[in-house]
């Protein structure tokens, strides 16, 4: 199966290079758009903001934008409404072919308004962005509704471009009702089709390589951002753009706070060390979490709980299948541990959606569905005894139970202890 086709995709930074695009990667998005205008009445109309530009930063587009366009370049939006006579259209800044700090000499190559960009990206019409105002003073008179994807700015830094027109067409159209964009495309990114699954299968099998190469290197006196160190440098070796999320690498007491990404800690003999982490591949990330013995072995202790949580999470695993919930497979995997006695330190759920964002988008009390990604990751945390034990593993849903994505990633205590021996 073909990756996720980023031959569309044009990089900000000056470091990557411009991609050619091919028409089967332009079709791929056309369908995806031709999805999301079905789901429009002709008094509607959906706007999709890109992410704006920061300064000092690697551009990432917004993945709401990206799913439908494929393109990877800032300060861009998208308008997909029905009763217009360009059912789509993508609004980009003019370009900047001058001398100057902005000149694309400095910030690498850009689509811009016209056909060169309509061939590219199979958008009906690419136009300039200063048009947007007055194309849609025009077509607003005839909505009810516009679906908005909301990209919120950083606390306390300007407002980001998203914000600044959100705000500007509320207040022109006080007519029109302003709806999620989530409450359309939620239900198209949920069920992945086969070129996302193959994405995703190869985000989590770069995952585990890199895992299994740090896992062979721990030893005491480590600090854990050498580990760190150790994973994400495996992941970009191997073809990832990005880690997945900040990634989580605590040993010790650190294994019992859920969300640690500071790092900076000495790893010490006795201690667990937990490693919660993904590769970003083509805007779809893995989230896979593993726990092992510093010294290379469990002591009876931390064997006692790991076999605990290892059998909850196959439990949880077990349930997986379509029509059935979050909320059972987080009953399957707790009920295991409140049999052991363990039930109150079991503190988060079993799972959640896994896809473009980490935690991806779909509710708890949603039906599975073949083609559905989720985590199944139960967990133990033992403050008093610095000991917090969590698995976790990717899984897919099929159309007669599910497929465990990283399956083929250590797991057990004598599979770890053994990789650990080598």
């Amino acid at each position: 199966m073909r990756s996720i086709p980023i031959g569309l995709v044009l990089f900000a930074a000056i470091a990557l290079q411009t991609i050619p695009a091919s028409a089967q990667d332009s079709v791929y998005y056309n369908q995806r758009r031709d999805k999301l205008l079905s789901l429009l009445a002709d008094d509607e109309a959906a706007l999709i903001p890109g992410a704006w530009e920061k300064e000092l930063e690697t551009f990432r587009q917004s993945n709401n934008f990206f799913y439908f366009t494929g393109v990877v370049q800032p300060n861009l939006l998208l308008l997909i409404a029905p009763a217009s006579r360009s059912p789509e259209v993508l609004y980009l800044p003019a370009r900047n072919l001058a001398d100057g700090s902005l000149s694309e000499a400095w910030t690498g190559s850009k689509l811009g308004p016209g056909s060169g960009t309509e061939k590219i990206t199979g958008i009906a019409r690419a136009a300039e962005r200063g048009t947007f105002n007055t194309v849609f003073a025009g077509l607003a008179a005839g909505l009810t509704t516009v679906y908005y994807d909301y990209l919120p700015s950083e606390i306390g830094g300007p407002r980001s471009g998203a914000e600044v027109l959100l705000a500007t067409i509320t207040e022109r159209y006080p007519h029109l009702q302003i709806r999620p964009l989530g409450r359309l495309v939620d239900s198209l990114r949920m069920v992945k089709d086969e070129t996302e699954i193959a994405t995703l299968q190869r985000a989590v099998d770069i995952t585990g390589e890199a895992l299994v190469e740090a896992i062979g290197a721990v030893k005491a006196g480590m600090y854990e951002y050498e580990v760190e160190a150790l994973i994400e440098y495996g992941l970009h070796r191997r073809g990832s753009q990005r880690p997945g999320f900040p990634s989580i690498v605590g040993a010790g007491p650190n294994t019992v706070t859920l969300h640690y990404n500071e790092n900076r800690r000495r790893i010490e003999s006795g201690e667990l060390l937990l490693m919660d982490v993904g590769a970003e591949l083509d805007y779809y990330t893995a989230d896979i979490t593993r726990t092992v013995p510093v010294d290379g072995k469990f002591t009876a202790r931390q064997r006692e709980v790991y076999d605990i949580v290892l059998r909850a999470q196959q439990a949880g695993i077990a349930a997986v299948r379509p029509g059935v919930t979050l909320r059972d497979i987080h009953a399957a995997a707790k009920k295991v541990i409140e049999e052991a006695g363990f039930g109150e330190y079991f503190i988060h759920y079993t799972s959640h959606y896994l896809g473009m964002n980490v935690h991806d988008v779909g509710s708890r009390d949603e039906k599975l569905r073949a083609g559905m990604v989720i985590t199944v990751e139960p967990g133990i945390y033992l403050p008093e005894e610095s000991l917090g034990v969590r698995i976790e593993d990717d899984v897919l849903v099929t159309e007669n139970g599910s497929r465990v994505l990283s399956r083929n990633i250590p797991s057990t205590v004598d599979e770890l202890e053994g990789l650990m021996a080598r």
